[in-house]
């Protein structure tokens, strides 16, 4: 499947979504796939049990144009952030592994992108940060709020309001990547680091375990209640 900014093909069991905009892969358009469509491609691919995301050539993506920060237009752009911002709950709500592969510049809306996923594996040569207080906005794609549950409060206002742009080394010393590759792309990596965690486990497990994660951050009182049934249910279909 192809869009303007993006290209989602199956590998096996794990998609991958590559986005795809020019020599620095910039987000014209927030909403760099289309939602429905995303949700109506896996439904269509019941195998897929891992979502990977990257960004084509040398760059995950440097965010969006600044080009298009024009407050003649904020109506407009505040419509556009916020299915984005649907999107980017979505991925992250996915009943499936989430992985994003970063090569190079990951800036701004890219770096929100990469924080919609569960893990974040970048090559030696990657940059990571959130700069756009250096163009007089903030995050506008829920990176902020991501970012403080990754890394606690007091680590993401400084990121933040500094406009800190973190090489590999300093980004996996914060915990803001899962691992760097000892290959120059990532994506390889990002392939067989999924592969390796959904090997030998069904996707009911897969679902059970993320759901559960998912409903105790939200404060549920009882998160993994009829998980283990579940399991054992799907488990004695095969």
């Amino acid at each position: 499947m192809k869009s303007n900014l993006s290209e989602l093909h199956a590998e096996n069991q794990i998609a991958v979504l590559t986005i795809d905009n020019g020599a620095k892969n910039l987000l014209t358009e927030p909403e760099f796939i289309d939602c429905k469509e995303l949700l109506v491609w896996l439904e269509q691919h019941p195998q897929t049990e891992a979502l990977v995301i990257t960004g084509k050539g040398r760059h995950f993506s440097h965010g969006a144009d600044v080009s298009l920060f024009d407050t003649e237009n904020s109506n407009q752009l505040s419509q556009k952030l916020e299915h984005a911002r649907i999107l980017l709950r979505t991925i992250e709500r996915l009943p499936i592994l989430t992985v994003s592969a970063i090569n190079g510049g990951c800036f701004g809306g890219g770096l929100e992108i990469a924080l919609s996923c569960q893990f974040r594996i970048c090559s030696p040569s990657a940059f990571l940060g959130l700069p756009e207080v250096t163009h007089g906005v903030v995050p506008g794609m829920g990176g902020m709020e991501r970012l403080a549950r990754l890394l606690g409060r007091e680590k993401a206002l400084q990121m933040i309001l500094n406009g800190e742009i973190l090489s590999a080394r300093d980004a996996l010393e914060t915990g803001l990547v899962t691992r760097i590759t000892q290959n120059k792309n990532a994506l390889e990596e990002a392939l067989q680091f999924a592969s390796e965690l959904i090997q030998g486990k069904s996707p009911a497990q897969i679902h059970a375990v993320l759901e559960t994660l998912r409903l105790a951050e939200e404060g549920a009182e009882d998160p993994s209640k009829g998980m283990f049934e579940k399991t054992l249910a799907e488990r004695s279909k095969l």
